[in-house]
């Protein structure tokens, strides 16, 4: 609780020098976290969610993605569909403008639905490894490799990753 304290206290004050220096509607600001939420060693929840940090289940990946830019993302906007954080890279190239593209980057700029400009993400799939975990979601399919197990799983249907398809749905 007092880590989460500590970083509120310094998101605020980050923000507030944004505003104090009339910065804040030039400054594009991404929250992300590195990985999913507890390990065993810590008293909070995923629930809904399967795995913790170090795991490729939706516990282990799915985390907070924020974005504030004042006058230009509307606030209170919520996107559903899954970005990654090598989207921040190919947003900030864009602004600062280099095309993702030019840049071989595997990530894709949030420009167009951030503003407004699309309504929706274009559907893509994306990637993770972590070790000898792999795996690929596209659209509300999750395809997992965990050393030569397979698991495959509908997001849309099954967001806690408990009901194994891949024999059913090969």
């Amino acid at each position: 609780a007092a880590m989460l304290a500590h970083l509120d206290d310094n998101v605020g004050k980050v923000f507030a020098k944004l505003r104090e220096s009339g910065t804040e509607e030039n400054t594009l600001v991404f929250f992300v976290s590195d990985n999913g939420g507890p390990t065993k060693e810590l008293t909070s929840s995923n629930a809904l969610l399967r795995g913790e940090k170090g795991e490729l289940w939706e516990g282990g990946i799915r985390v907070p993605f924020i974005v504030s830019w004042k006058g230009h993302v509307p606030a209170g906007r919520v996107i559903d569909a899954p970005v990654v954080s090598i989207d921040v890279t190919a947003t900030a190239l864009e602004l600062a403008g280099v095309g993702a593209s030019q840049a071989k980057l595997d990530g894709i700029s949030l420009m167009p639905v951030l503003t407004g400009k699309t309504a929706e993400m274009a559907e893509r799939p994306l990637f993770w490894r972590v070790g000898e975990q792999n795996a690929v979601r596209s659209g509300d399919w999750k395809l997992i490799r965990l050393g030569k197990e397979w698991k495959l799983y509908d997001l849309a249907h099954d967001i806690s990753e408990s009901t194994n398809l891949a024999t059913k749905e090969p």
